[in-house]
């Protein structure tokens, strides 16, 4: 439906919240590392820890649907508490400003239901335990997107524009060294063939740090990043914010066009991430847990790492759209080596170029959302709806992969998962292509 805005007399005025002064090294630094400990936390979790756990505890047999059911009801959560958390927070007058405030109390939520993760195998039955794992699965959306929602408008509230390719430059950074610093420590620290006390002993570790970790960064996050409150006058409306995030598509084109791409290119990352170990584990047969998190996942992110700096910086000066078209190449290469060359060489050789892709494709992609933002200044509404928009392939990723692999487990050398890289491939081509349709970008 088609919507118009009348609400221009209840926003923050730009003046108020944005800055034109060039932000120094040392606060890109300070704005980002959050994004470190928000992606140790859900690359050790969700590469790692919550596959291995649903095999360890509820057994090999339904692998693929347990999974999927453990982790999409959680992140339909997700897609719901990003946009909604993320306007609430334009309108927030509280004295520590707009986005730390959702990040503190979110934090702290989340670290409680990390220490309640941790222990649940030994307080609850194992019939028991895939209604826990659901509802605790839901619990840590909840309360980490709460947290990390607000802090997704924080460049477009502090960093001008001539700048924020470069700062998405350190965003892909620190979401790197988080995504290979979650992969090693869980894949070192975790082995679901260890005999079952030891196991759940290298839970427990596992969970309380990765909530030490989130204490520590949020809390010099906190003290080091500063924002200006709002005036008290400014209003925030349930009603308005969710009748402005349902917007007909030619209302705001070039971002929708935006949020279309990232749907697609991420439908084609999260249908595949979730069943990785289970793909090392059932295919290539070796340790899914070791093999993934001590050296694929980390051959990929070091591969990442160099494009990811690169590509925002080369994209302020050259445009965006061109770094998504060689992201969208390179991640297309990765799953014809899964499909073609099944061993591990192969699966090392295609970690490294899906990971040049990726790379660039996470520094990019923000920049071009920032840059494609409609002209409020409800930065963190409409960045919120681009983080659903990456959260909900999560949820149909899963699923659709999920099903296409359960229901192909009697077919002959593996063919489910040739299937689910092919599909892959489809998703990342169509995402690729639909950037074109973005005029008001380079």
């Amino acid at each position: 439906m088609d919507i118009i805005d009348n609400t221009e007399a209840t926003l923050p005025q730009p003046s108020q919240t944005a800055t034109v002064r060039r932000v120094t090294l040392f606060e890109q630094i300070n704005l980002n590392l959050f994004w470190f400990a928000n992606n140790f936390h859900w690359q050790a979790l969700l590469a790692i820890v919550l596959p291995s756990m649903v095999v360890k505890y509820l057994g090999e047999a339904n692998k693929d649907i347990n999974l999927t059911l453990v982790v999409s009801w959680g992140t339909l959560v997700a897609v719901v508490v990003n946009p909604l958390v993320g306007a609430l927070s334009d309108y927030t007058t509280l004295r520590l400003g707009r986005r730390r405030p959702y990040m503190i109390f979110g934090t702290f939520l989340n670290v409680l239901v990390l220490i309640g993760f941790a222990f649940s195998p030994g307080w609850f039955p194992n019939a028991a335990l895939l209604g826990i794992f659901i509802f605790l699965f839901i619990l840590l959306q909840f309360s980490n997107n709460l947290a990390n929602s607000p802090w997704s408008a924080i460049i477009a509230d502090k960093v001008p524009k001539a700048q924020r390719g470069f700062s998405s430059g350190f965003c892909g950074l620190f979401t790197l060294l988080g995504l290979i610093g979650g992969s090693l420590t869980a894949g070192v620290l975790l082995n679901k063939k260890d005999a079952l006390p030891l196991y759940n002993n290298e839970i427990i570790r596992i969970f309380l740090l990765i909530a030490a970790i989130q204490i520590i960064v949020v809390a010099y996050t906190v003290l080091t990043v500063k924002e200006t409150p709002l005036p008290a006058e400014a209003r925030f409306s349930l009603r308005e914010s969710v009748r402005d995030l349902i917007f007909k598509p030619t209302r705001y084109p070039d971002f929708s066009w935006v949020l279309l791409a990232r749907l697609l290119v991420m439908m084609g990352v999260w249908g595949v991430f979730y069943f990785l170990q289970y793909y090392f584990d059932d295919v290539l047969h070796v340790s899914g847990e070791q093999f993934s998190g001590a050296l694929f996942l980390p051959i990929m992110l070091a591969t990442a790492m160099p494009t990811s700096i690169l590509a925002g910086w080369a994209s302020d000066r050259w445009g965006r759209k061109s770094l998504v078209y060689l992201s969208g190449i390179n991640m297309t290469l990765a799953c014809l080596f899964f499909i073609f060359f099944q061993n591990p060489t192969g699966a090392l050789i295609a970690g490294a170029f899906f990971g040049i892709g990726y790379g660039a494709y996470t520094s990019v992609d923000w920049a071009l959302a920032t840059d494609a933002l409609p002209p409020t200044d409800e930065a963190g509404k409409f960045m919120g709806l681009w983080s659903a928009f990456g959260i909900l392939p999560q949820v149909i990723g899963i699923a659709v992969g999920g099903v296409m692999l359960q229901l192909a487990h009697g077919l002959p050398n593996h063919f489910g998962y040739t299937l689910l890289f092919l599909l892959t491939i489809f998703y990342f081509a169509i995402g690729t292509v639909v950037i074109r349709q973005i005029k008001g970008v380079r």
